[in-house]
């Protein structure tokens, strides 16, 4: 009798230990505190892998030149790494559902560089000094100041700009098949046809459970869209499954060999056929660009990512902001180092808000399988574009409707807000649409007679960005 007692204590103490280390999970992720569960965040975090994992196709297709085979390995590898170590940071540091990776428009930006004659180590120097100024701003708290120096107007036009932006990512995707199917209807390729399908089944997926309000309603979809896709290949006679015979070795030697930690200070500032001081002066614009697109972008994507997951208070302020931007700052600076431009948060984090995330675990989850990636490459690559390109569209569309925030009965408060909102998708950068906002917002307050109304901060950012804008392409 005595023995069972002891065994009843010991079990009873077994389950206390096992509900105490639940709670202290569950309290440091804040999970039920934010109406979550760790199901919901699980499939939060694996919704925003499946829309994410194309960067570490994408980031080395950019950078990669003369199609080497080792600098393209060197850098899916750097580009992973880049990825979990800043989602790592923001999910453990600031615990909010966003991941962090190298950034497609700064590495377009870095592209053109290197067409223009800058090497490849000299872009990554760029990168490097720009995450330096990244860190100065702050450690002295500018970069709070200058992101919440974005009128009201625009701030509420930023969710719906980015909503038409990232759907139009999705809808214009080469692989989505979509735009090419309407073009061309049943006289496009065989491929094309399979593709535009699989979106279509993909979109009503997600459409219908999004409706039904089922959790995890855009994972579902991909998966939905996936299995479709494999089934419909093999009825054609394809192989879908012909990826599984690639490599799966990670290729850890190129890049210590390519990519870890190649800077070139000389490359930057001296350059042949220019004289020191343009040189001088050209490289100070270049990572005045660097600089100011990968704030703004990044300034961007929280706002409208914060207000979709109820993260902005009535002050229009970000919770945990300093710790976000901490962890922006440091994952930029470690992404240079690993040969890739500066990380910022993705758009794409908003696919896991609307499957539900609200904590850093979400992010635990995503990293933990971009981890995964690189010994199981190849079984990532069985997901096609066109299953992940229907998640887009879907969360531009639930974006979109935050523009009933925007107030159109004041033109003077419309017109800025409306500029943000048109000239993301058209120009293909969340910090130009942005930066005309703020440009427009100042000038109609400026010749209104209404100069004081604008923060000083908000003069600063629309000055900066008329240099940025003149001086871009010199």
């Amino acid at each position: 009798m005595e023995e069972m007692n002891n065994k009843n204590i010991e079990n009873n103490s077994k389950e206390i230990k096992s509900k105490n280390k639940n709670n202290r999970f569950d309290r440091f992720f804040k999970i039920t505190e934010r109406g979550s569960s760790v199901k919901t965040e699980i499939v939060g975090g694996l919704v925003n892998f499946l829309v994410m994992c194309y960067v570490v196709i994408v980031i080395p297709n950019m950078l990669t030149v003369n199609d080497s085979s080792a600098m393209w390995q060197a850098l899916f590898l750097s580009t992973i790494i880049a990825t979990i170590f800043g989602t790592a940071i923001m999910a453990l540091g600031a615990n909010m559902p966003l991941v962090l990776a190298p950034g497609i428009g700064l590495t377009t930006y870095f592209a053109s560089l290197m067409q223009n004659g800058y090497s490849y180590e000299s872009i990554i120097t760029i990168a490097l000094l720009s995450g330096v100024v990244f860190i100065l701003i702050t450690v002295v708290g500018l970069r709070e100041k200058i992101v919440y120096s974005i009128p009201q107007t625009i701030r509420n036009a930023i969710p719906t700009g980015i909503g038409i932006f990232i759907a139009s990512i999705g809808l214009s995707s080469s692989n989505s098949g979509l735009l090419d199917f309407l073009s061309m209807g049943l006289k496009s390729s065989q491929e094309t046809i399979i593709s535009a399908t699989t979106c279509v089944i993909g979109l009503i997926l997600m459409f219908v459970l999004y409706i039904k309000k089922v959790k995890g309603s855009i994972f579902y979809g991909i998966i939905g869209a996936t299995l479709f896709n494999i089934i419909i290949e093999l009825c054609v006679g394809n192989n879908p499954f012909s990826v599984l015979n690639q490599s799966w070795v990670p290729p850890f030697s190129e890049f210590f060999e390519q990519t870890f930690c190649k800077f070139d200070f000389t490359g930057v500032f001296v350059r042949d056929g220019v004289s020191i001081a343009v040189s001088i002066i050209s490289a100070i614009f270049i990572i005045f660009s660097v600089f100011m697109v990968d704030l703004f972008d990044t300034a961007g994507t929280l706002y409208g990512a914060a207000k979709r997951a109820n993260m902005v208070d009535e002050n229009g302020k970000i919770q945990h902001f300093s710790r976000i931007i901490w962890a922006d700052g440091l994952s930029s600076l470690f992404g240079a180092f690993l040969g890739v431009p500066a990380c910022s948060t993705y758009v794409e984090s908003t696919a896991g808000i609307e499957s539900g995330a609200r904590t850093g675990f979400s992010s635990v989850v995503t990293m933990t399988l971009f981890f995964a990636t690189i010994f199981i490459s190849p079984l990532v690559q069985l997901i096609p574009v066109s299953a992940t390109a229907p998640a887009l569209i879907m969360v531009g569309i639930i974006m979109f409707c935050g523009i009933v925030d925007v107030d159109f009965s004041s033109i003077e408060e419309a017109i800025p807000a409306i500029l943000t909102i048109i000239l993301m998708p058209l120009t293909s950068s969340i910090s130009n649409g942005i930066a005309v906002g703020l440009i427009s917002y100042t000038l109609i307050k400026l010749f209104t007679g209404k100069a004081k109304q604008v923060n000083v901060f908000t003069y600063i950012c629309a000055v900066l960005f008329l240099v940025y804008f003149c001086t871009n392409g010199l």
